[in-house]
């Protein structure tokens, strides 16, 4: 019968799974990291030997084991006091990011107010520094807007519309009192249309036309297509520099009469002077030389509603007359337009009316002509 060897252990393997000669002693066991040495290792059940713990190993607790604690675990938390710098500190940390925000926002507001601050400074600068308009009071002097009637008689004159001035209604012949004042009001609308409507200055003639009787519109018409409407009517083109503002002095009368057919009419008598002012480019010249004055005439019908068709019912034209002081006459008989003449002394005048007083040249009662007049 053969005899059977008894069996021979299997060589221990380290952690890194190399394995380690049977004759070869167990390494000692490593000390704990509290100094101690780890108790050896306890038989496990069956009788076989556990593995003693190894470099790599965990040390592991058993149950019968207390736990031991670092030191630096075991220690008892100790408070220390903060000097004022370290709370400084502290507190800057906590409120470092409000800070900078209210920081940011409180300089974007200083560089808003600066930034406005300049902007005004610069436009205020630039508005002192560029007159819109020549500057020259009534003396000539600097320190306003020109005042281009200043020196002559038209200084005295009302502006636009103002100076015309109705007179008192009154019942006149068959016409009532409400009648006359229908009357003079459509004859102040004709005047403003005529001589001071923006639209007739530079453009259409229909919102006069549309002031007028149906019938009285149609024989008027022509007299826009062959330039003789500046007898009645002020027209310039757009190109020239006429100067927004119009000075107006004159007065309107009234009667009862009859016109050429017999009809009653109520005749409206007006008389005014109308003063444009162009700007002149360059040059010295008297004040007047600037001025172009329209002295008219006219007279307007309104036929009595009892005796009148609805079509002639309204205002009619009769006459006008009219006298033009210091324009360009040429232009103004070949197209109608009216036009400053341009001045030019040749030493020996004293002003566009040649010696004549102003106060002639500009009065809406005298009908002569004077020097220079077209």
């Amino acid at each position: 019968m053969t005899e059977q060897q008894p069996p021979v252990p299997a060589p221990a393997c380290d952690p890194a799974g190399e394995r380690t000669p049977a004759s070869q002693p167990a390494p000692a066991s490593q000390p704990a990291p509290g100094g101690e040495p780890t108790p050896g290792a306890e038989p496990a059940p069956g009788g076989e030997p556990a593995p003693a713990a190894g470099p790599g190993r965990y040390a592991v607790a058993h149950g019968e084991e207390q736990i031991r604690l670092p030191d630096w675990m075991r220690q008892v938390g100790t408070e220390q006091q903060l000097d004022r710098a370290e709370r400084r500190r502290l507190a800057w940390g906590r409120h470092r990011g409000k800070l900078l925000v209210g920081a940011v926002a409180l300089g974007a507001v200083a560089l808003l107010g600066a930034t406005v601050t300049v902007v005004r400074t610069v436009v205020d600068g630039v508005r002192s520094a560029t007159p819109s308009t020549p500057s020259t009071g009534a003396d000539g002097s600097p320190g306003g807007p020109r005042d281009y009637f200043a020196g002559t008689p038209a200084a005295g004159f009302a502006v636009g519309e103002q100076g015309i001035r109705l007179p008192p209604a009154r019942p006149t012949g068959p016409f009532s009192a409400a009648q006359v004042r229908t009357a003079l009001d459509t004859t102040r609308r004709a005047l403003i249309e005529s001589r001071l409507g923006a639209t007739m200055l530079h453009g259409s003639y229909k919102a006069f036309l549309a002031v007028l009787a149906e019938d009285a519109r149609e024989e008027l018409s022509p007299y826009f297509t062959d330039a003789r409407f500046w007898y009645f009517a002020t027209r310039m083109d757009k190109s020239f520099r006429v100067k927004k503002e119009i000075r107006v002095s004159g007065k309107i009368s009234y009667e009862a009469t009859e016109n050429a057919n017999g009809v009653p009419v109520l005749a409206v008598t007006t008389r005014f002077s109308w003063v444009y002012a162009f700007e002149r480019l360059a040059g010295e010249a008297p004040p007047e030389a600037d001025l172009v004055v329209v002295r008219d005439a006219v007279v307007w019908h309104l036929p009595h509603p009892d005796d009148a068709s609805p079509s002639e019912r309204g205002l009619w034209l009769d006459s006008a007359e009219a006298v033009i002081w210091n324009a360009e006459c040429d232009l103004l008989r070949r197209e109608g337009f009216l036009d400053v003449k341009p001045w030019a002394s040749d030493g020996r005048q004293a002003g566009p009316a040649r010696g004549v007083p102003l106060a002639e040249v500009f009065d809406p009662e005298r009908a002569a002509r004077v020097p220079g007049s077209c």
